[in-house]
């Protein structure tokens, strides 16, 4: 390419192919050029001697055209093939050491001629990605499997209420349930609590205390009651994860526990699971279920004193019992020898869960009371003012005495005095039956007593 346009006002910029004004030494790529001074400048405009419009407006136009000419020479951007071709003298031709030191002095050339004139760029080799340090071991939890089968099989455990005390049994039919003898002993009927709080009344329909097992039926049994499918304890091994529920000490209905097969072990003509799953009396008649919520056996007995010691009849007997195969049901023989063993008979196990149970109610009643002594409050400061005979470990049970109460007692507030009757009566009706269960446990009078003394509930409520 030329190095001098034809026009004699302009050059060519040999780094970018350019054309620049001779009067301006810098190229808008940024690289300096030498001044110059062009011999072929156009001459001044002579003036003219007289004025007149004609010479004004020959002016204007020159100014136009002048202008015109500028923008398209100067100010436009250089055609891209001129800029190729440029580029490519200039690959072919050796800048001068001006032009090359200009062009590096300049971040926007080097930028350019960076991206430019890069043939073949090899990326360099990514480093190695470290792997992520391994998490740390999560605790040990029941598994969502786990968790949804409970909350499957849940509806099917129900707590069932004796007059000598409370257990556990399950549905496997829609009518019919599972519980051990000992729970129902010598009751024909009994009352079934269920997950969601409702009773129904179910007969004792057959026993077998060789097994320890008792059969139950519902006389008005749902279509929709979730039942659990019956298993086998044979294909059991040591080290399994079984999971018991049950009403643990009577009161706390439908827990859970897990633990493991400890063994399989045979007592008489019975087979038990051995294992180490929590167990305590209320537990009784409840299921023993695997990971898959079948029913492998019924919770019988634990050892009093012997943590993670617990039996569960083999559900292989129940299956027997139902389906017509096992004839032997009336001897008592079959589970003797395991229960020989223990450090605590029946009555031990009664006894603990009548003190748990009686504990429980005493609680409930003394938050009963401590209702009652707000209203009580409010009755002697609004409405009775007088002295009350006796002595109470709360003041409001001289209600419950005859001719405790002053005779003119409730005249200011009649109405507010007999609700405070009526209450007074429901406590004593609770406390009445609460002390008779646990007589009937067995539960020792001196418990009983110590339990009423720390609650302030001491007080003849039989009479």
């Amino acid at each position: 390419m030329p190095d001098q346009d034809l026009t004699g006002f302009i050059r060519v910029c040999r780094s970018c192919g350019r054309r620049v004004p001779r009067n301006v030494n810098t190229c808008r790529c940024g690289v300096e050029l030498p001044a110059e001074t062009s011999s072929a400048a156009p001459a001044a405009i002579p003036e003219e001697s007289s004025g007149g419009s004609g010479t004004l407006i020959a002016l204007v136009v020159a100014v136009l055209v002048l202008g015109g000419a500028g923008y398209w020479f100067f100010l436009r951007p250089a055609p891209a093939v001129a800029q190729e071709e440029a580029a490519e003298e200039d690959d072919d031709a050796t800048p001068e050491p001006g032009a090359a030191t200009a062009a590096t002095t300049s971040p926007i050339a080097r930028a350019w001629d960076a991206t430019a004139n890069a043939k073949e760029i090899t990326p360099a080799s990514p480093e190695p990605i470290a792997p992520p340090p391994a998490n740390p071991a999560a605790p040990t939890l029941l598994s969502a499997s786990t968790e949804e089968m409970v909350d499957r099989v849940m509806p099917a455990v129900v707590l069932i209420e004796t007059t000598g005390g409370r257990g556990s049994g399950f549905y496997v039919r829609h009518d019919t349930l599972i519980t051990n003898v000992h729970v129902v002993e010598n009751d024909n009927y009994v009352t079934l609590r269920r997950h969601d709080g409702t009773t129904v009344n179910a007969r004792v329909e057959s026993k077998a205390p060789a097994f320890d097992i008792a059969i139950l039926k519902v006389a008005t049994p749902s279509a929709s009651q979730v039942v659990i499918q019956m298993g086998s304890a044979r294909s059991l091994k040591p080290g399994q994860e079984i999971i018991v529920i049950g009403s643990a000490l009577g009161t706390l209905q439908n827990s859970v526990s897990r633990g493991i097969v400890s063994g399989l072990r045979t007592s008489g003509g019975a087979t038990l699971v051995q294992t180490d799953a929590a167990v305590n009396p209320g537990n009784s008649g409840g299921p023993m279920l695997d990971r898959n919520g079948t029913v492998i056996g019924i919770t019988t007995m634990g050892y009093k004193n012997a943590e993670g010691l617990n039996f569960g009849v083999a559900i292989d007997h129940a299956r027997d019992l139902l389906e017509g195969r096992q004839t032997s049901v009336g001897t008592e023989r079959g589970l003797k020898d395991i229960q020989s063993q223990s450090q605590g008979s029946e009555s031990d196990r009664r006894q603990q869960q009548g003190e748990e149970q009686l504990r429980a109610r005493i609680g409930q009643a003394a938050e009963a009371a401590g209702k009652m002594d707000e209203g009580w409050k409010r009755f002697r400061e609004q409405c009775y003012k007088g002295a009350i005979p006796g002595n109470y470990d709360r003041e409001w049970f001289a209600l419950l005495v005859p001719r405790g109460m002053p005779s003119n007692a409730g005249s200011g507030c009649t109405s507010y005095y007999k609700d405070l009757e009526s209450n007074a009566q429901l406590v004593r009706t609770y406390m009445r039956r609460a002390i008779e269960d646990a007589r009937r446990a067995n539960v020792l009078p001196g418990t009983g007593r110590d339990l009423l003394r720390q609650n302030r509930l001491e007080f003849d409520w039989e009479r």
